[in-house]
């Protein structure tokens, strides 16, 4: 305070401290759920009015607004005791009604606190000296807080029926805020008792009234709310955008309780959206927030949830850890509610550890526990895992009848999510009662429903990650499909098997790559700048210290964590653009739901793939191959122009994995550099050309009838095929290069999308070496530079991130030649290393490209992580999104020297107007007249079109 405001403040008699302590306190009572941080501001006025001079009642005046300021901040230890001072110096005053006003707020510290048989006696008291008082408004707070302290403790009917008589007294009192306050909390309550509908109407309501009378705090609790309507009904893309803005609400304002339950509600969402990584960090995060902020009830649940996580994750050891603390915590506030969460929890993981019996046991106790609290959203997941658990035990006829009571239920209650998962159940108890069409009609069903929902989802990694969680229905009618097809399958049925087969592939790539604008918002946002620049700086100094033998586990600790932050600050970008995109908020109500229930949907994608399209782009000579895996058995569809066919048990897939093994093996003895094996050179191509035999006889011959005049072919690998050199395949001692021109492709879509563009005839090239790290990089890019006329040359402190940036812009030649670095811990992470730092997959994905050929002449650069749903992430994946037709990349890590030879002879060819696959069929042919090892010469593959 200035010597100016002591004056002022001393100048002050006793009564006109007493009526400036009230106006303070009034200011910070009217500013608590609009603009909290100037609520504190008045409290902390309030508090330098008291001196040794200063009247009681401006001391307990400030106690009060004390405790309401240690409420905005979390305080609420702090906040109980400044209240418990209150009433003590109000009493003491003989002021028993403002003794008793200072006790509405301590009622949702206790609450917070977990102190709950505390926080209901101070209620009673407090209620009882209102009533007696005939202070309606007052009756009517301590009515609203005992709603919250009742939905803290999951007694959801109680709950409401106390939000019902807070909205009745408000109303009567005129007091518009605690009406709107009692309105979400009321729906609050509807939400969990699954009265979806009459909370949406009731959150509509309050939204209308917060924004009229300008209340930003309740506008982001509702958003809030919705958001966990919204999750609960399998909607996620309205939950994550509530969360996401009610989130950035709560950090505006200053408010680090409610923030951190916000966290903890979108990671609640990223579990539900298998994208588990995210979610465990987020709730590690929130553990954190909550011990410190002494939160027990939402460190429980975020223990419950982690432990889930964890599960789901294969962290078995873990997540049992983390279900015990959640089950202890909730036995210690005396909550059913969350042990019968942590029961069904268990029941899940002993399902996923092959235990269906004890899963029964422990699914039926939970959902005796939730219908008991009148929850029934909780009771359909129970009774879901419940039948799962049935299935598991060959009780068959009891799981198709659980499931399609489970179903009716879920149908009502609107539970997307919960539709999919009895629709798959269904369709498995079916399948295994031999009921085929019974199993069809259920498991399209699902994969129509779930196609539904993974549409309004924003992001193309939380599409893949939805996706990898619900593989089993398309797996299963995959199945069924293939198990009523004859020997001799007709074409029409190989290209419903190929359909199948591809709806699998790449999804969101080929999503991405139909798109007519980017699926994600610019990067020029100050936040993701500022991670770029801290990443690039951390790349250069790990490296540098890296090469000096003196790694920083601490650094690279903080590299893992930043690049983490940078994708979630990417993600949360895109989940906040939904509402400004839309131009309005997500919580607002449709007119009329759709009959899925799925917002936003303007009908499904279908297989998304073009086969007519496919089949008039292939040339006579050309053909596509897909392989596919049925249980133990591998598949291939081969479409040429004239017609589709299929190829049943070319192979036993787990002896192909092994020779797939046996062959990288072979290769990796090269991995770190010729010399040290030279003089067993000749016997080490032996037996890899023996390995490359072996895998052509189980995975080329039984389908080389098909495609044996085939020039040019595009293989669309599965799983560990994808690691594969298919040019170094040999038939006899002949490889499968000499014989045809061979592409890889993530899927039969993407190669349809492939031929519709225009690819750019060889031009104008960019080319980038990087010797820091590599001798003959720069070497290799001059000689390279030097056969396309005109050829702009980044290299020494040229090849950067920015020059590459700038320059690429129109050329139809992109050649890099650099130290590439495959993560198979980030995928998004991998990189090229320029002069300057790191180029990532995340930053490729935004360059522009146009449709020519992209060189990657660095080692791994073909790699990619697969998941399950054979989404492949990695750097070919980012150049094809950048607008490259085609992608030349490296499956090993290659010889320096050996691959500026190479390199030599492919743009060679290609400068000179020869098709790439030709440039490569012949750049290939030359190097293994020299290096007759794979290893040299099978390294790179061209991905996309011809």
């Amino acid at each position: 305070m200035t010597e100016t405001g002591e004056r002022v403040l001393n100048a002050l008699t006793p009564a006109q401290r007493s009526e400036l302590g009230w106006s303070l306190k009034n200011l910070c009572y009217g500013a608590w759920t609009t603009e909290p941080q100037r609520a504190i501001a008045a409290a902390d006025a309030l508090r330098s009015l008291v001196d040794a001079s200063s009247p009681d009642e401006v001391d307990a005046l400030a106690d009060w607004t004390a405790g309401i300021a240690a409420l905005i901040r979390g305080e609420m230890a702090d906040a109980d005791a400044r209240f418990v001072d209150a009433a003590s110096g109000f009493r003491a005053l003989g002021q028993d009604h403002h003794a008793a006003e200072t006790q509405v707020p301590r009622i949702m510290a206790l609450a917070m606190l977990g102190a709950h048989a505390k926080a209901a006696s101070c209620a009673e008291a407090t209620q009882r000296t209102f009533v007696a008082l005939g202070d309606t408004v007052a009756a009517g707070k301590v009515s609203l807080n005992l709603g919250s302290l009742r939905l803290r403790q999951d007694d959801f009917a109680e709950a409401a029926r106390h939000y019902r008589e807070a909205a009745v007294l408000f109303a009567r009192a005129g007091d518009r805020q605690h009406s709107v306050m009692a309105d979400i909390g009321l729906a609050d309550a509807l939400t969990a008792l699954g009265d979806f509908d009459e909370a949406m109407r009731i959150y509509a309501r309050a939204t209308m009234r917060a924004e009229t009378h300008g209340l930003p705090v309740l506008e982001a609790m509702i958003q809030e709310s919705v958001g966990l309507l919204e999750l609960a009904r399998g909607r996620y893309r309205a939950a994550l955008a509530g969360f996401e803005s009610s989130r950035r609400a709560y950090e505006t304002l200053g408010m680090p309780q409610q923030l951190a339950i916000a966290e903890k509600q979108l990671a609640d969402a990223y579990l539900e959206l298998h994208l588990l990584p995210e979610a465990i960090k987020l709730f590690d995060r929130a553990l954190d927030e909550f011990r410190t902020l002494d939160m027990p009830d939402d460190l429980a649940w975020t223990l419950a949830q982690r432990g889930r996580a964890l599960l789901f994750a294969g962290n078995v050891g873990d997540a049992g850890d983390s279900l015990i603390a959640a089950g202890e915590a909730f036995g210690r506030s005396e909550n059913a509610v969350g042990g019968a969460a942590v029961l069904l929890a268990r029941a899940e993981l002993e399902l996923l550890a092959g235990h269906p019996d004890k899963a029964l046991e422990l699914a039926a106790k939970s959902e005796l526990q939730f219908e008991k609290a009148l929850l029934p959203d909780r009771v359909v997941r129970a009774a879901a895992v419940r039948a799962e658990s049935l299935l598991g035990l060959d009780r068959n006829d009891e799981a198709r009848a659980l499931f399609a009571a489970t179903l009716d239920r879920a149908r009502e209650l609107q539970l997307l999510a919960m539709q999919v998962r009895c629709l798959t159940g269904q369709g498995a108890a079916a399948s295994e009662a031999n009921d085929a069409t019974a199993a069809r009609d259920a498991l399209s069903a699902a994969i129509e429903l779930f196609e539904q929902m993974r549409q309004t989802l924003p992001g193309d990694e939380i599409r893949s990650a939805f996706l990898t969680d619900h593989l089993r229905p398309y797996r299963l009618l995959l199945t069924l499909t293939l198990d009523e097809l004859p020997e001799l399958a007709p074409p029409e049925s190989a290209a419903q098997v190929l359909r199948q087969l591809d709806r699998l592939r790449a999804r969101s790539l080929g999503e991405r790559m139909a798109q007519s604008r980017p699926d994600d918002p610019a990067h020029g946002n100050t936040i993701t700048a500022g991670l770029r620049a801290r990443l690039n700086w951390l790349y250069r100094r790990v490296r540098r210290l890296e090469e000096e033998g003196s790694p920083s586990a601490t650094l690279a600790a903080e590299l893992r964590d930043t690049e983490h932050e940078l994708l979630e600050s990417t993600r949360r970008d895109r989940l906040a653009g939904i509402v400004s995109a839309a131009g309005a908020r997500p919580h607002r109500v449709p007119g009329a739901s759709t009959a899925s229930g799925c917002e936003g949907v303007a009908g499904g994608d279908g297989d998304g793939l073009d086969l007519a399209f496919l089949q008039s782009a292939l040339g006579a000579d050309d053909a596509l191959i897909e392989y596919g895996v049925n249980g133990d058995e591998l598949i291939a569809c081969i479409v040429r122009r004239s017609g589709v066919t299929l190829a049943r048990r070319i192979a036993h897939w787990p002896d192909v994995v092994a020779a797939v093994r046996a062959v990288r093996f072979q290769l990796d003895t090269l991995r770190h550099g010729a010399e040290q094996v030279l003089r067993h050179l000749p016997v080490l191509t032996r037996r890899v050309e023996t390995q490359l035999r072996v895998l052509h006889d189980m995975i080329w011959a039984p389908i080389a009838v098909h495609v044996d005049h085939a020039t040019r072919i595009m293989i669309v690998p599965h799983g560990p095929l994808g690691s594969l050199p298919f040019s170094a395949l040999r038939d006899g001692d002949t490889p499968l290069s000499m014989k045809h021109q061979l592409f890889s492709m993530p899927s039969a879509r993407i190669a349809a999308i492939g031929l519709a563009m225009q690819p750019l005839a060889p031009s104008r090239a960019v080319v980038l070496g990087d010797s820091t790290r590599l001798p003959h990089a720069a070497t290799e890019a001059t000689t390279v530079a030097g056969l396309y006329p005109g050829a702009k040359v980044l290299v020494g402190d040229r090849a950067t991130i920015e020059s590459l940036t700038v320059n690429i812009r129109g050329a139809d030649v992109v050649h890099l030649a650099c130290h590439a670095q495959y993560r198979s811990d980030n995928p998004m992470f991998s990189a090229l290393h320029l002069a300057d730092g790191a180029l990532t997959v995340e930053m490729a994905e935004s360059l522009s490209l146009g449709a020519g050929t992209v060189v990657l002449s660095a080692c791994e650069t073909a790699l990619a992580e697969q998941e399950s749903g054979d989404e492949m992430v990695g750097l070919v994946r980012a150049f094809l999104l950048a607008g490259a037709a085609r992608v030349l990349a490296s499956l090993w890590p290659v010889d320096d020297r050996t691959t500026s030879i190479f390199m030599a002879r492919f743009h060679r060819e290609l400068s000179q107007g020869v098709d790439p696959g030709v440039a490569l069929q012949r750049a290939q042919c030359e190097m293994r007249q020299t290096h007759p090892h794979p290893y040299y010469w099978a390294a790179f593959a061209l991905h996309g079109r011809w």
